[in-house]
């Protein structure tokens, strides 16, 4: 018994530095402040320091995790910030309601991931980027984008049309819901939309056939890897 009561205060001393971390709650906000500061002045690495500091002072303050998460998308690290944006938001949903950076990061990697043909957590981010700001026409677009490489025509004109709806001077956005058009047999429709695209380019063709040349790369080989999965599975 005697032997159990000594280890008690070094059991105490043990746990006692982390106990007193996640007691410094105004210590944290003023390392977030020098992190904004730092952040502001472009230095990001710093930033991130402060914000790392803030964090392990109070592990659940959200503007930490909001500010260290748009350094690290300033570092181009997009799964950092992510990773950062959703913590934050699990401490405070109001945080990040309606947050255009936070959706532009969601729809950068949500690009990325779909130009990598890593379609289902593609559209999941650009699903996500849309929530956090539906009224953006590059959301709808490049998730049609997603949907016409995965093969869904219909979802992808609808995502097309509503792009088109808010923002209509996309060469891009015509020139792929042409396409989509085109793999439908809709002709006329896509020769419109074809003639729309290449006026707004200011008749730069070339650019336009390029980017459908691409599209049409990426679309033979998710046909490629899905034939395969099918393959595979019977």
């Amino acid at each position: 018994m005697k032997r159990l009561l000594s280890l008690i205060p070094v059991l105490l001393l043990v746990g006692l530095p982390t106990a007193i971390q996640a007691q410094h709650p105004a210590s944290a906000k003023k390392l977030v402040k020098k992190g904004i500061a730092l952040f502001a002045k472009g230095d990001i690495a710093g930033a991130i320091t402060e914000f790392d500091q803030a964090l392990l002072e109070d592990p659940k303050l959200a503007a930490a995790y909001l500010n260290r998460g748009n350094a690290k998308r300033a570092a181009g690290d997009l799964d950092g910030a992510i990773a950062d944006y959703e913590a934050a938001e699990e401490l405070d949903p109001h945080l990040i309601h309606d947050n255009r950076d936070i959706a532009q990061t969601y729809l950068a990697r949500g690009f990325q991931r779909s130009n990598r043909l890593e379609l289902d957590s593609a559209l999941s981010d650009l699903n996500r980027a849309i929530a956090l700001n539906p009224d953006d026409a590059e959301g709808y677009f490049k998730r049609g984008r997603a949907w016409l490489i995965d093969g869904n025509i219909d979802l992808a004109l609808a995502d097309f049309d509503k792009s088109i709806s808010l923002n209509s001077h996309n060469p891009l956005a015509f020139a792929e819901r042409g396409f989509a058009h085109q793999e439908r047999g809709e002709k006329k429709a896509a020769e419109e939309d074809f003639a729309r695209s290449f006026k707004l380019s200011n008749e730069l063709r070339i650019t336009i056939e390029l980017h459908l040349f691409e599209l049409q790369l990426q679309i033979k080989e998710m046909r490629r890897r899905q034939a395969a999965i099918h393959r595979n599975i019977a």
